[in-house]
C-alpha cells in the first residue's frame, strides 16, 4: 500500500467533510430567513384581519346609531298621534310610522348581518393569532437549534483543521500542490479508484498498460481523461478509506 496515497485519501476525506460543513452553514441562514419571512407573512395577515375586524365594528356601530335615531323618530311619531286634529293628518302620521318601522327592520337586519360577519372575522383573527404564536415558538426553537448547530460545526472545522495540519507534512509538497490544484478546478473527488479498468469519477476506461501499473502500485497515476489522481480500487488496504 502506498502510504502517500493513504495520507492523501485521508486529507480528501477531511476536505469532503469541510465541503459538507460549508454547505450546511450556507443553507442554515437561508432556512432561518425563510422561517422569518413566513412569520412576517403570518403577522401581516393577523394585523390585516384585526384591521378588517375594526372596520366591521365601525360599520355596525354606524348602523346601530341609525337605528337609535329611527327609534327616536318612531317614539315622536307615536306621540304625535295624540295631537293630530284631522283624519288626513292621522293617516299621514300612520304612514310615517309604518315607513319608520320598515326602515328600523332593515337596519336591524343590517346589524344582524354585521354581527355575523364580525363573529366570523373574530374567529379568523383568533385562528391566525394562534398560528402566528405557534410559528413564533417554532421559529425561536429552530433559531436556538441552528445557533447551537453552528457552534458545533465551528468546533468540527477546528478539529478537522488540526487533523489536516497533522497529515499535510506526511505528503510530498508537489503531490499536495497537485492535489490542491485539482480540487480548485474539478468537482467531486480528485483521488478516485479505478475498478475493472474504469475511472470511478469520469466513468471512462483507462489503457490496459496503465491499469497494470496501477495494480503494481509502484507509482501514482493520473486518469488520461479527467486528470484525477487514480488508484487501483481492488486494493483492500486503500478501498476502505
Amino acid at each position: 500500500m502506498d502510504e502517500r496515497l493513504k495520507s492523501l485519501l485521508m486529507i480528501q476525506s477531511i476536505d469532503t467533510q469541510f465541503g459538507n460543513i460549508r454547505r450546511e452553514k450556507e443553507h442554515t441562514p437561508k432556512e432561518i430567513e425563510r422561517l422569518g419571512e413566513g412569520l412576517d407573512l403570518l403577522k401581516n395577515a393577523m394585523e390585516q384581519d384585526l384591521s378588517t375586524l375594526e372596520e366591521l365594528k365601525i360599520e355596525r356601530r354606524k348602523v346601530e346609531r341609525e337605528l337609535e335615531e329611527i327609534d327616536l323618530k318612531l317614539k315622536k311619531s307615536r306621540l304625535r298621534l295624540n295631537d293630530v286634529k284631522t283624519n288626513r293628518e292621522y293617516q299621514a302620521v300612520l304612514k310615517e310610522i309604518e315607513e319608520l318601522k320598515e326602515l328600523a327592520f332593515q337596519r336591524e337586519e343590517a346589524v344582524i348581518k354585521w354581527m355575523e360577519e364580525i363573529e366570523t372575522q373574530e374567529k379568523e383573527c383568533a385562528d391566525n393569532t394562534a398560528r402566528w404564536e405557534e410559528s413564533q415558538e417554532e421559529y425561536k426553537s429552530k433559531e436556538k437549534h441552528f445557533s447551537q448547530r453552528m457552534r458545533e460545526l465551528d468546533r468540527e472545522v477546528e478539529s478537522l483543521n488540526e487533523k489536516r495540519a497533522r497529515l499535510s507534512p506526511d505528503i510530498d509538497e508537489d503531490l499536495l500542490r497537485r492535489y490542491n490544484g485539482l480540487r480548485m478546478h474539478l468537482r467531486g473527488r480528485v483521488v478516485v479508484p479505478v475498478i475493472d479498468g474504469v475511472c470511478q469519477e469520469c466513468h471512462l476506461g483507462i489503457p490496459p498498460q496503465q491499469y497494470n501499473e496501477l495494480i503494481k502500485g509502484d507509482s501514482l497515476q493520473s486518469c488520461p481523461h479527467c486528470s484525477r489522481i487514480i488508484y487501483w480500487g481492488n486494493d483492500s488496504g486503500i478501498e476502505g478509506l
